[in-house]
């Protein structure tokens, strides 16, 4: 979906469906039988296979075959863990531990070339200081492009606007996502390295695909 050693950034307010997009992009990989890695900073890892399962991607099928591995990377976990099968950061007050297990997952599923979901950064500024929330994403991007893509979300109106002004410094693109009042979702291309792009507006949606029991990411 996105160039090979691309680290994208995903820009967009809490309610422009952000863990959608990255499920539908993390479901596109896995019908496509390809190698990924998805770290989820808010969501469990059972909302992440059956957000995935919406778009038609068997999850659990996925990781039995080690072509995925979900990394829980959630501040505070309320109910006891009995999710084998996910990777679990112990201490997400440390952010190399986060780029150890991304490293882990890495090598679970194979190797290159993989992609990388990390959805989302945001939560990562409550608990660092900000430089140091740049830094991880530069180590990250650069780790990650070594062996494929990594496709990052941040939350506009949460993180102030100087520091989604430095992530995008560091990322080969950015995408925003915006929802209307009418709850139409839209979504532009700010910028590509090496590619040129036009930052219009334009609709998009996930549309049933019937012929695969999915999604379809449709854009107008």
């Amino acid at each position: 979906m996105f160039p090979e050693n691309f680290a994208v950034l995903v820009v967009g307010n809490p309610n422009a469906g952000m863990f959608e997009f990255c499920s539908f992009i993390a479901a596109t990989h896995i019908n496509a039988d390809e190698r990924l890695v998805f770290v989820e900073t808010n969501m469990s890892s059972d909302n992440v296979r059956q957000q995935m399962q919406v778009f038609g991607a068997e999850a659990i099928e996925a990781e039995n075959r080690d072509r995925l591995a979900l990394i829980d990377c959630r501040a505070s976990r309320r109910t006891p863990e009995m999710d084998e099968k996910s990777i679990k950061v112990g201490d997400t007050g440390n952010l190399e531990e986060i780029i150890e297990r991304v490293e882990e997952g890495i090598v679970r599923v194979g190797g290159a070339p993989v992609n990388v979901m990390f959805d989302s950064v945001t939560p990562l500024y409550m608990h660092h200081d900000s430089n140091d929330v740049g830094k991880f994403f530069s180590a990250i991007s650069s780790l990650v492009k070594v062996s494929g893509r990594m496709t990052s979300t941040v939350h506009s109106a949460i993180v102030p606007d100087e520091q989604i002004a430095l992530l995008s410094t560091i990322a080969d693109g950015v995408l925003e996502l915006r929802m209307d009042e009418d709850f139409h979702r839209f979504v532009r291309i700010k910028h590509f390295r090496g590619l040129r792009v036009t930052p219009k507006w334009v609709p998009f949606d996930f549309d049933r695909d019937e012929e695969s029991s999915g999604a379809l990411l449709s854009w107008r």
